[in-house]
């Protein structure tokens, strides 16, 4: 079935006058209607942003630590228990899952 663009304009024609919204209400140039947009931050918003701009802040590489390992690994002093590197990896992989 094909319809035509005569046939589309006289449906809506017939349904304007159904509706009795063929008038059209022109709106004064002088009352112009202004809608402001509003923003609300709620405060776990704004907790966040903290936290974000602190993370900025701070530096990626903390020089003294890296130093102090550098010099106990040089010297062999540094010792880790296999007990530890079982609990981070055990710790990091839950959080994996539930990230």
């Amino acid at each position: 079935m094909i319809i035509s663009k005569s046939q589309v304009q006289n449906i809506l024609k017939t349904y304007s006058k159904q509706l009795g919204s063929n008038k059209v209400n022109k709106v004064d140039e002088g009352k112009k209607i202004t809608k402001q947009d509003n923003l609300a931050i709620s405060s776990e918003s704004k907790i966040k942003q903290k936290v974000m701009q602190a993370i900025k802040n701070t530096d990626d590489i903390r020089l003294d630590k890296v130093n102090d390992l550098r010099e106990r690994v040089s010297a062999g002093t540094y010792t880790v228990s296999d007990h530890e590197v079982a609990e981070k990896m055990i710790e990091r992989a839950i959080v994996d899952r539930l990230v």
